[in-house]
């Protein structure tokens, strides 16, 4: 039965089915096999259940949060402030989209929305000034991946909901790793630029400099309202979203003083991608229910208890299998698929969970860089209309091995991931 009900989902994937439809329709079928009439009584609990997390509301709000901030100009204003005190550096423009990335994570939350934003921003201005194409793209798609790395971190939340751990933790594990990460691309964009001879960019007046920190330093005082807030205890990760969208809010239609026509175009995008989300989650719940009833999770315990796995060895497995997964679904599919079936696996192996969503999360990055579903790929190719898929996937390559780097660092020295956590206990 196992075999047919993951089987019938693949089949549904490859026919063009949706995600959430697929995973929806083959666990309701399987319900109907094995609990007949009775599973359509099951069915409106299940969904139910599946949203009344206190944690989901995260979700909405940061995503409505980081919709306010594009719509209002803040992330214009940022790469303005970032590019005036860096663009003078050889490959001064790498640079910038580089910490530029960083610095929209922060107040994201969302890779797709981050490589879309610096996309527009910065790959106009890389091509206009000579950049590498492949190398441009490469940066963009890549530098997009830290979203899900950085506080506030939506990978996080929806971990956080699925495993009961701590979303606060799990937010604060991000950051050295994210650092790492950040780190390795900007020592790599340097010395490429520098290979290359990428002419950098006149140096801004120190006047110039002050007036754009002072336009972009209302986004950069969000994420240190909500991590201090936080980490403060003067609120919890959720009610640090509502905050989030109140501040951002008051300084578009009060600072930035942005016509309020704007606000149906911010909540309408703001509803699609949540309703997609949601989607997901409540397929992935139908889905996880009728896994748990054929006890799958038991069985993969028993067969890693009688073939001696090791957790080091189980890490680096379910990391393959969600590179491999990352080639035809995306991170929420993902993630809603995977960790019902290995958190408890998690627990009897005795892998910490904060550590093991670091390790996981930077896998579901690749998910995002990966053909034939990944979504910054397309991201790309959507803001540069004569680029192909093909090309701006080989300009990841190198980022690409430089996440794998930053992976073995995380996995061979795991405080680097626990070390905050345990810090604020």
């Amino acid at each position: 039965m196992t075999a047919v009900l993951f089987i019938s989902f693949f089949i549904l994937l490859v026919l063009g089915f949706p995600v959430a439809f697929a995973l929806a329709i083959t666990g309701f079928c399987m319900m109907l096999i094995i609990q007949g009439p009775h599973a359509l009584a099951a069915l409106p609990t299940i969904v139910y259940d599946s949203l009344e997390s206190f944690t989901l509301i995260a979700i909405p709000l940061f995503i409505l949060m980081a919709n306010i901030l594009i719509q209002s100009g803040t992330s214009r204003d940022l790469y303005d402030m970032v590019f005036d005190w860096v663009g003078h550096l050889p490959g001064g423009l790498a640079i910038t989209t580089v910490l530029f990335c960083a610095g929209f994570s922060a107040i994201s939350g969302s890779s797709v929305a981050t490589a879309a934003t610096i996309g527009m921003l910065a790959l106009p201005e890389m091509l206009n000034a000579g950049y590498d194409r492949k190398f441009s793209f490469g940066i963009v798609a890549s530098g997009g991946t830290i979203g899900i790395l950085i506080p506030p971190s939506l990978f996080m939340i929806l971990y956080g909901s699925l495993t009961d751990e701590s979303v606060g933790k799990l937010f604060i594990a991000g950051i050295l790793p994210g650092l790492i990460m950040i780190g390795l691309f900007l020592c790599y964009t340097v010395i490429y630029s520098r290979l290359k001879g990428f002419q950098s960019c006149k140096k801004a007046s120190m006047p110039r400099r002050w007036a754009s920190t002072r336009a972009g330093i209302w986004g950069m005082a969000l994420p240190v309202i909500i991590i201090g807030g936080i980490y403060s205890g003067i609120f919890t990760p959720t009610e640090a979203a509502a905050v989030a969208v109140a501040y951002s809010g008051f300084v578009a239609f009060c600072i930035k003083r942005i016509p309020l026509s704007r606000l149906k175009t911010i909540c309408l995008q703001t509803l699609q991608t949540t309703s997609m989300i949601f989607f997901i989650i409540i397929g992935a719940l139908i889905f996880g229910h009728i896994v748990t009833i054929l006890q799958v999770p038991q069985k993969i315990i028993t067969f890693l208890g009688q073939a001696g796995i090791s957790p080091l060895m189980f890490v680096i497995v379910t990391g393959i299998i969600f590179i491999f997964l990352g080639d035809f679904l995306e991170v929420v599919s993902i993630t809603l698929i995977t960790l019902p079936l290995i958190y408890p696996i998690l627990r009897v192996l005795g892998i910490d969970p904060i550590w093991f969503a670091v390790i996981m999360c930077i896998n579901m990055e690749f998910a995002l860089i990966t053909p034939p579903v990944g979504l910054n790929l397309f991201v790309i190719k959507g803001i540069v209309k004569d680029a192909d898929l093909l090309e701006v996937f080989k300009g990841t390559l190198p980022f690409m091995i430089l996440m794998l780097l930053t992976l073995i660092i995380i996995i061979a020295f795991p405080f680097l991931s626990t070390w905050l956590p345990a810090a604020v206990r």
